[in-house]
């Protein structure tokens, strides 16, 4: 019996991995799908910016404004003015393409993975081409966004309407690129290193036979911002390692602030960022190799790197991996990345470094106590940097409630902070986490240059909570319990396991920013002569206990985002006037006025000097024939009326 059993389970088993399996291939074929309507869309666009380039012309503020962009940031030829104003200009074809095909845009989002398959590493090093990932880019100047949009490492971006791509193949050209060494006009090293007499492979050594690359190297006129992601509805491995190689262009005269940019990141459910990693174009740093074009150029490139991204405080819960390569902000100096590897790889030695904290899950230490407990953790410097500094915080609410200088414990890659529970305060209440900071030095060719990197702790959920733990009673009472939008968190969210009772004056008023007062407790809260909410004011009171839980009632929790949504955007186009032709012209007999893009439902002609000869009001159509045999011979003035109130004139010349 004991046998049978076992060979009942490994049935089971068999069937269920054949059932992960199918689910795996038909993903992959929905994705394949998906992604040659993409394509299909593409030669639709296409043809679309074609036939409507003469029909529109850019808003006149928008074209003052990429003219403006560009002079003030570098020397423009006049062919590179114009050619920035024709990307702008196709550029909003594209937003108007996509506006009056909106069922086209559901085809650049990637489908949702489902949750057996979801860490399988479907495509995480593109032997199964694109499945599972979003792609988009923005040409800046978008003449909307004159300088502003440029933040660095903390530009935003997000899928839209008009910036949605899919891969390319091979095509170097392009801002998403697909490489693959079995297809046609495959390259095994990166052109424009090559150029320079530098052979970087494109594909990584331990990548197989493709990978992908964002971000072109044009420059001139459009700072390009090119972005990838991929949606993970359970996390399962406590870090994300991948590859990349990079190559970024570099510019003397400008500062930090707007040279290109590199950045990998994870974010959790609600968007926000769990780690990153953000790379500057800066020939200081000497993970970059130099080439020295001339005055006005260098271009920095690094050979095939490991990284790796902690995502032990997201472990079985929804992720996004994202990432994203910028050109300078001017737009002259590019920025390209070369990704691959990015699940299934182990990183053995991470080029950037890392940083991990333990996981922490303790509940009501004893702030009274003078015995610490350890925060421990341990790191990897990066390559050729020894460790400077490493600074633990206590956190609550994000802001730093405590922080500790030193840890008590360091070998060449664990430590250890003696935390001791006084820091949480004289009555702590809700949760606390835990951030540590390290900085490692590196000496370069420049001097020293200095690595930051941050870790949150590992723990899935509050690293200490005092959630349980409150003490029974609490009297607020006025003027010393009075509340303002100035008053601290832990004052403004109270909570006793028997009751409160409150005579005191509030007037906070950020409900929106969950920045209001709340009490509760497990049997009461009264409310006393003399207590007051003044207008405007956010208050609320809840029979709980303590819970720790201090929202609103009202307040709508974020749900998990599954798939990231495509945004509409303004269109900066002015359509030009359609007009309308007579054929034939000149006419002795009949004549066809036919009209472009438009329709008209009334007709008249008149004499070179105003006198009418004709009018006529027909159904509405976009061409009419009309006999003009009947008039005498010379110069008339055709005039229609269009379906949306405009009026045209044609000269009519009648032999």
């Amino acid at each position: 019996m004991q046998k049978t059993a076992k060979i009942v389970l490994l049935l089971c088993f068999c069937f269920h991995s054949f059932s992960i399996f199918a689910q795996h291939d038909e993903y992959i074929a929905a994705e394949n799908r998906r992604i040659a309507n993409t394509k299909q869309t593409e030669i639709e666009i296409e043809k679309f910016v074609n036939d409507n380039f003469k029909n529109y012309k850019l808003a006149r503020e928008v074209n003052d404004e990429v003219i403006k962009h560009l002079r003030e940031e570098e020397e423009f030829t006049q062919e590179e003015l114009e050619a920035a104003l024709i990307n702008a200009k196709k550029h909003e074809l594209r937003k108007l393409f996509f506006r009056e095909n909106p069922d086209k845009k559901a085809d650049y989002s990637a489908a949702e993975i489902s949750r057996s398959i979801a860490q399988d590493c479907v495509n995480g090093d593109f032997e199964n081409g694109t499945a599972g990932y979003s792609f988009w880019s923005d040409n800046y100047a978008q003449p909307d966004s004159g300088e502003d949009f440029f933040l660095s490492c903390a530009t935003p971006t997000a899928l839209s309407a008009s910036n949605v791509m899919t891969a390319s193949t091979n095509n170097f050209n392009s801002r998403v690129n697909l490489i693959n060494s079995t297809a046609p006009n495959y390259r095994q090293f990166d052109p424009i290193l090559q150029s320079f007499g530098v052979d970087v492979p494109t594909l990584n050594s331990n990548g197989g036979e493709k990978c992908i690359k964002l971000n072109n190297t044009g420059g001139y006129g459009s700072s390009d911002i090119t972005s990838f992601s991929r949606y993970f509805p359970s996390i399962n491995q406590s870090t994300i390692d991948f590859n990349f190689s990079l190559i970024m262009d570099n510019k003397p005269e400008h500062g930090q602030p707007i040279q290109p940019f590199f950045r990998a990141r994870v974010l959790d459910q609600n968007g926000n960022v769990v780690d990153e990693i953000c790379i500057i174009a800066n020939p200081d740093n000497c993970l970059f190799n130099i080439i020295y074009v001339n005055d006005e150029r260098r271009i920095l490139y690094t050979d095939w790197i490991c990284a790796r991204l902690n995502v032990e405080s997201i472990l079985n819960q929804p992720g996004t991996i994202e990432f994203t390569i910028s050109d300078c902000q001017p737009s002259k100096h590019f920025g390209t990345v070369y990704i691959d590897n990015i699940c299934g790889l182990t990183c053995p030695s991470p080029q950037l470094g890392a940083l991990s904290l333990d996981p922490t899950n303790i509940s009501c230490p004893d702030v009274l106590s003078i015995t610490p407990f350890n925060v421990c953790g341990t790191y990897q410097s990066p390559a050729n940097a020894t460790l400077n500094t490493l600074i633990l915080h206590i956190l609550q609410d994000d802001a730093i409630v405590a922080t500790i200088n030193a840890p008590t414990q360091l070998t060449a890659n664990t430590f250890c902070f003696e935390v001791l529970p006084s820091l949480f305060g004289v009555d702590p209440s809700g949760n606390f986490e835990f951030q540590v900071d390290a900085t490692f030095n590196v000496t370069c060719p420049a001097g020293n240059f200095v690595y930051d990197i941050t870790d949150f702790s590992a723990n899935v959920g509050p690293d200490v909570s005092f959630e349980d733990c409150c003490i029974a009673t609490l009297t607020v009472t006025s003027p010393a319990d009075d509340l303002s939008n100035q008053a601290p968190n832990s004052e403004k969210k109270r909570e006793r396991s028997d009751w409160i009772r409150a005579t005191n004056i509030i007037e906070v008023g950020n409900n929106d920013l969950q920045d209001g007062v709340v009490y509760h407790s497990g049997n009461f809260v009264e409310l006393n002569p003399g207590f007051e909410a003044l207008s405007g004011a956010q208050f609320a009171a809840y029979i709980e206990g303590c819970s720790s839980n201090f929202m609103y009632r009202t307040e709508v929790v974020n749900s998990p985002v599954e798939k990231q949504p495509i945004q509409e955007e303004e269109l900066n186009l002015i359509k030009l006037a359609t007009g309308f032709t007579i054929q034939p012209n000149p006419s002795s007999s009949f004549i066809e006025i036919i009209m472009k893009d438009s329709q008209f439902d009334k007709v008249t002609i008149t004499t070179i000097d105003g006198k009418l000869v004709l009018e006529k009001n027909i159904q509405k159509t976009d061409r009419a024939q009309l006999d003009v045999s009947r008039f005498a011979n010379g110069v008339y003035l055709i005039n229609i009326l269009t379906k949306d109130g405009q009026l045209f004139t044609e000269k009519l010349m009648k032999n």
